[in-house]
């Protein structure tokens, strides 16, 4: 089967959860035996031949070089030429401006679509420059196209039956990824909590600043808070910095920018807790990241992670700061066999659920049913 997928951002750029989602889902593709073809861009990297075909162990892939990431010409014209080949169209992500683009060319040339939005139909992403999105959703609505959806969990297939009627068709299929080398913490001291994201309003790392300065455990102990991600909104980065200095953690709070591959690894294996206090996720791969590296979790209601009681790993609580304290508190404090038992039972949680090659047979049964009814 020919399969094309887009995307804006993709693998080695780190700029957010799909970069990589779209590459293990391409590698495990190739390697079941179908032809894969990614067009990609070349936003967030330096090092990679641009508007040139190249082989990789994901397929087939073009990093374009466009003139605005509003004016993605060459993502436009790369992605006609694969489109006009291929048997099914992957499209990732909603809101870049290609994507209207993409699902009007597989319109023309007659191919079936799947698109996942990748949680940009989700209320708090669409709070952000309202206006501009509602238009894209507009515009798309107006086209009719043929569409089915991929949601990553159930209340984003609600938020996009939202949008476009109960009776569209959503494929609900968790992310997973290709499970990384299980690291030995450098040390059986781990000092510190890690939130790795990007610094955005919606990952509401603010409200995590919060909680901590409130901890006498978290302000007396010997704990960090690391914040690794890339600076993808300037206004609010500036906000948290600033709100640091106010809370008096310039001793406890450590901003270490973009981190990529095996730095991250090495960050998840020797953190003693992973916070994700987003107002909003369809997914957050760094959840299931951080437990395969056997480090637990605490997430917010806003995330699709009740996994994380269930389970044992982590805290699924409110992203109120107080509620986000008492919710780290009990990982500060946990005593260290207790602890232990916890990171063996996230990293036994992540190979059993989260490998990519464990999904492939359900991707494949959906490509088959767009292609029987197209």
């Amino acid at each position: 089967m020919k399969i094309v997928l887009s995307a804006d951002y993709f693998y080695p750029s780190q700029m957010g959860g799909p970069s990589n989602s779209i590459y293990w889902l391409a590698k495990a593709l190739k390697q079941a035996g179908h032809d894969v073809t990614v067009v990609a861009t070349s936003q967030a990297l330096i090092s990679v031949p641009v508007n040139t075909w190249i082989t990789r162990d994901c397929g087939r892939v073009i990093y374009t070089q466009n003139p605005h990431a509003y004016l993605p010409i060459n993502h436009i014209w790369y992605g006609w030429q694969a489109i006009r080949n291929a048997d099914i169209v992957h499209i990732n992500s909603f809101f870049y401006p290609a994507s209207v683009a993409w699902v009007l060319m597989s319109r023309i040339t007659g191919k079936p679509i799947i698109w996942t939005p990748h949680g940009e139909l989700n209320p708090a992403v669409l709070a952000i420059k309202p206006l501009r999105k509602w238009l894209i959703v507009q515009l798309i609505k107006l086209t009719k196209p043929r569409l089915c959806f991929h949601a990553a969990s159930a209340p984003e297939a609600e938020c996009i039956q939202q949008h476009f009627g109960a009776g569209t068709v959503v494929h609900t299929i968790r992310n997973r990824l290709e499970m990384p080398v299980l690291l030995t913490p450098d040390s059986i001291e781990r000092s510190y909590l890690l939130f790795i994201g990007r610094l955005h309003p919606v990952k509401a790392i603010d409200r995590l600043l919060k909680a901590i300065s409130t901890s006498n455990v978290f302000l007396e102990g010997n704990f960090q808070l690391l914040i690794a991600g890339p600076n993808t909104h300037r206004v609010y980065a500036h906000t948290l910095k600033r709100l640091v200095k106010t809370l008096g953690l310039s001793a406890k709070v450590s901003f270490i920018g973009f981190v990529g591959e095996p730095q991250k690894q090495h960050l998840y294996a020797n953190a003693l807790l992973t916070v994700l206090p987003s107002h909003s996720e369809s997914f957050g791969n760094v959840v299931m990241e951080s437990l395969a590296q056997g480090t637990p979790v605490v997430a917010s209601i806003h995330t699709p992670w009740q996994l994380l009681e269930m389970e044992r790993v982590g805290a699924w609580v409110d992203n109120a700061p107080d509620t986000l304290r008492q919710a780290i508190e009990q990982y500060l404090l946990m005593p260290s066999k207790e602890y232990q038992a916890c990171r063996e039972r996230a990293v036994h949680l992540a190979q059993q659920t989260f490998s990519i090659g464990d999904s492939i047979s359900e991707w494949t049964q959906i490509y088959d049913q767009l292609l029987a009814s197209s």
